[in-house]
This record gives C-alpha cells, sequence and structure tokens, in this order.
C-alpha cells in the first residue's frame, strides 16, 4: 500500500477534520437545542453537552477505518494521529509557558491562535479561558484511536501492535504529565475569582474623604480638623494638588482648612487624588503644583528626566512600610533577608521561617505605585522580584483581563502597604503587622527611625509657578502643620 498517501489524509483528518467535527458537535445542539437544554438539569444537562461532538467524532473516523486501506502495523496506523496529538500539545506546553500561563498576552493570543487554526470555533467558546485545551486534544485523540480500533476488531482488519506502541504510549504520558502540571503551576500563580477568601483591598472610597462635603447643611466627610484657625488660606490661585491614595485624606484635610470660597463640587478642580502613578504623569505634565505621596519611582524620573523636568522632593512627614499576613499565621517577625528570600521564591515555605507547612502565597502591587516603588528601592534593593500573582476576571467575548492580584487574607498569604493605610484608612482585624528583624512599626519606632522600613512622605513639586505653592509648603513645615499631620495620623517630620 501506499503508507505516504495514508499518513498525508489521515494526518490532515486529525489535525483539521477532528477538531472541526467537534466543533459541529458542540455548536449544532446549542442551536437546535435551546428548548431542550433548558429541561436538563445535572448529569442529562451535561450529557447533553458531551455527546454529540464525541458521537460526531467517533461517526467520522468510523466511516474513515471503513473505506481506508491501513497497514497492519499499529504503530503505521496511528502515526499521523500521534504526530497530530505532539504537535497541539507541543505548541501549548511551549506558547502557554512563554506567556507566563496567562491568556490575555499579545504573545499567547496572536501566535496560539494561528498555529491551532482548526481549534477557533472551539478556541472562541472558551471565552478567553483556553486551559481545557489539552484536554480538549487529548481526549480527541483517545476517541479516535478508539474509534479506529473498534473498527478495526468489528470489520476483522489485521493490526498488529509493536514496540514502537509503547514509545507513543510513554510520549503520550509525559506531554499530558507536563500540560497538568504547567496547569497546577498556573492555578498556584494566577488566581480566578475565591468569594469565599475575604479579599483586603487597595482601595477606599474617596468620596468619604472629599473636602467640603455636606449633608443636611453641615460637612460630612472623614477628615480631620484643626483645633484652631490656620495661619494662612487662600482664596485664589489655589495651587492643584494630587496624590497617592494613602496621602489623600492629609493633603485634603490641609485644602479643607486653606482654601476658602470653594465647596464640595468646585475644589474637584484643585484636589484630586489619581494615585502614585497617574498623579506622577500630571505633576510632570504640569497639570498639578504639588504631588504628595513616597518618591517617585525609576521609571517617573527617567520620564521628567526625558521632558527636562526636575522633581524637587521636600519631606513632611515620616511613615512605615509594613508587610502583613493573616492574624492566624504564627509568623510574628521576619529579617530583610528573609523577606528577600520569600519575594525572590527562595523561600517558598512558612516552615522555612519557624511557621506552618504551608507553600507561602507573596502577593505584590503593580509597577509605579506608590507601595511597589518602595517595595523595589527599600526592601529588595535593586534585587529582581519574582513573577507576582496574577488574577483574572472575564471582560466581554472571549477575552480575559489579567491584572497583579489583590490580596487576599489566605492563612499562607503575605503583603504589603503603608502603616497608615492598612491601620488608619483600611482597618482590619483579620491581619497583623509583621515586625521587621522584632522590631514593631510602632509611631515610637517610626519617630526614632529605628523601625527599618521607615519612610518619608512628600510634597514633590517640578517647576510650579504659582507663588501659592511654596506658601503651601512652608506651612506644611512648620509647627502648626507638623501638628496638623499627626493629628491626621502620620509622624511629624
Amino acid at each position: 500500500m501506499n503508507l505516504k498517501k495514508y499518513y498525508i489524509k489521515t494526518g490532515l483528518m486529525a489535525l483539521v477534520l477532528s477538531p472541526v467535527a467537534v466543533s459541529l458537535g458542540i455548536i449544532c445542539p446549542m442551536v437546535i437545542g435551546r428548548i431542550i437544554y433548558p429541561m436538563l438539569v445535572g448529569m442529562g444537562a451535561f450529557f447533553m453537552l458531551i455527546a454529540p461532538p464525541i458521537l460526531i467524532l467517533a461517526l467520522v473516523w468510523v466511516h474513515y477505518s471503513k473505506n481506508a486501506t491501513m497497514p497492519e502495523s499499529a504503530s503505521e496506523v496511528f502515526l499521523p494521529v500521534f504526530l497530530v496529538f505532539c504537535y497541539y500539545m507541543c505548541v501549548w506546553i511551549t506558547i502557554f509557558g512563554l506567556s507566563n500561563y496567562r491568556f490575555d498576552s499579545i504573545f499567547f493570543k496572536s501566535i496560539y491562535c494561528i498555529l491551532t487554526i482548526p481549534y477557533f470555533v472551539i478556541n472562541f467558546l472558551f471565552g478567553g479561558d483556553f486551559s481545557l485545551f489539552p484536554l480538549v486534544n487529548t481526549a480527541i485523540t483517545v476517541i479516535t484511536v478508539l474509534s479506529i480500533l473498534v473498527t478495526c476488531v468489528v470489520l476483522k482488519k489485521k493490526i498488529i501492535f509493536d514496540k514502537k506502541m509503547i514509545i507513543y504510549g510513554v510520549v503520550f504520558f509525559c506531554l499530558s504529565s507536563i500540560a497538568t502540571f504547567q496547569h497546577y503551576d498556573r492555578s498556584t500563580k494566577i488566581l480566578a475569582s475565591d468569594y469565599q477568601v475575604e479579599r483586603i483591598e487597595d482601595e477606599v472610597n474617596l468620596y468619604e474623604y472629599r473636602p467640603f462635603r455636606t449633608s443636611d447643611g453641615k460637612t460630612n466627610n472623614n477628615l480631620k480638623k484643626l483645633n484652631e484657625p490656620a495661619t494662612i488660606s487662600f482664596s485664589e490661585n489655589y495651587p492643584r494638588l494630587d496624590g497617592a491614595t494613602a496621602a489623600y485624606p492629609v493633603y485634603a484635610a490641609m485644602v479643607q482648612e486653606i482654601y476658602k470660597g470653594l465647596d464640595e463640587t468646585t475644589v474637584g478642580q484643585y484636589v484630586a487624588c489619581s494615585k502614585t502613578d497617574e498623579a506622577y504623569d500630571r505633576l510632570i505634565s504640569g497639570d498639578i503644583d504639588v504631588f504628595f505621596g513616597t518618591q517617585p519611582s525609576k521609571q517617573q524620573i527617567e520620564v521628567a528626566n526625558e521632558k527636562g523636568i526636575e522633581l524637587t522632593l521636600i519631606p513632611i512627614a515620616k511613615e512605615a512600610f509594613v508587610f502583613f499576613v493573616n492574624k492566624k499565621n504564627p509568623i510574628s517577625s521576619l529579617t530583610l533577608h528573609q523577606i528577600q528570600d520569600i519575594y525572590q521564591k527562595k523561600i517558598t515555605h512558612w516552615s522555612d521561617v519557624g511557621g506552618d507547612m504551608e507553600k507561602i502565597m507573596p502577593f505584590q502591587r503593580p509597577n509605579n505605585s506608590g507601595s511597589q516603588t518602595i517595595m523595589l528601592a527599600m526592601v529588595m534593593r535593586d534585587k529582581p522580584l519574582s513573577t507576582p500573582l496574577w488574577e483574572e476576571s472575564a471582560a466581554g467575548m472571549g477575552s480575559v483581563i489579567s491584572q497583579v492580584a489583590k490580596y487576599r487574607n489566605y492563612s499562607s498569604a503575605i503583603g504589603y502597604s503603608f502603616r497608615y493605610f492598612a491601620t488608619g484608612m483600611k482597618p482590619n482585624d483579620n491581619i497583623k503587622l509583621l515586625a521587621i528583624n522584632e522590631i514593631e512599626p510602632t509611631i515610637e519606632n517610626i519617630r526614632n527611625g529605628i523601625y527599618p522600613f521607615t519612610i518619608d512622605v512628600y510634597a514633590v513639586t517640578a517647576g510650579s509657578t504659582n507663588e501659592n505653592t511654596q506658601i503651601l509648603i512652608q506651612w506644611i513645615l512648620s509647627e502648626q502643620g507638623q501638628g496638623f499631620i499627626e493629628t491626621c495620623g502620620y509622624v511629624r517630620k
């Protein structure tokens, strides 16, 4: 017989026709079974979902096996099917690994979808979550092999199993095992929605801190107030302010005491809280006069330098960069070296630092956020961070959005933030702050500078031409301004 012709025809069947047949088996019941499906529950609905594609795929290969002239050697019969399985599985393993398990990466979407075009319909039906692809590919291969075998037995076609089939089995097992491991590894790095575990959000309702917010004619917000009239005030040429979330209650409270003639609507023209990354962009672009928060990241400094902007950092308060864990975690203190090793994945279990036998889940913050900038500069000290945990959420038809995972209060989790944010703006009884080198982040330890991760909070300018900008900063540095900073919850400079 002509083996080359058999290999080409069977290979194309496995490469193209099998995925198309399964696609038809999925689509047809969805189109004609709209009335039947709502009436089915449990196993009935499951059976109606998987039975048609299995049946159509099996019929395609039974018909082909019945009419095809096949070799007697089993290794020759199944070689095209085996090679197609290996092709699709190797594409998956390679692209999936190089994309760091993220389905939203351009690399994954472009290369993977091109190399698996016959699976177009199935990939679309995955809705952006392609994690079932290895299972579908394996199932198609198994059903194909069984259909050919059953047909050969029924029609009494001679088929001889040789030693090469053992090699096929070993390779099949190895590739399936690698894909299974990738799925497991992904589940430890990328989190889906888990509503049973408390999320420690890094967001607050900023409206609660909006200056001049009133209700029934009375001021109604969470801002602190001066015990005496401010020694300065502005009724025009208001400095435009923006900054980090954790600093907003402080500079918003200053505005409420100093800016005269504004209300909760008009104040939005001069005071915002765009978070660290965007607020620095606004400062560098000249859209604001003062940024309040932590030091700029290397990328932000580079952007300023490229535009010929000189950033002036004026320390106005002290704060602590803190690490926190679930309150049931027996660990109460870590060293700088231990934290560095945890976030470089050199230490992977709490038992390595005297805790329980649990795998550590180290949560990070997005790049250029205030806390991530401090994490890199003060804690990691130019040592590279490991790839952060990611979480996914669906966004429209056939797409998945991946982002740095928000802290989930698993018993094995560790995260970081600023003391004022974690204890003042978003207090939580289910987490505890860790001591560093046995030194706790208390106000006294921050004031004395003995807590290792004591940081400065800055008022940052970039060549503001508003004369009131410097007057505002001088007031912040005055005795009254520093006292008010302590009233707001920070530690005075």
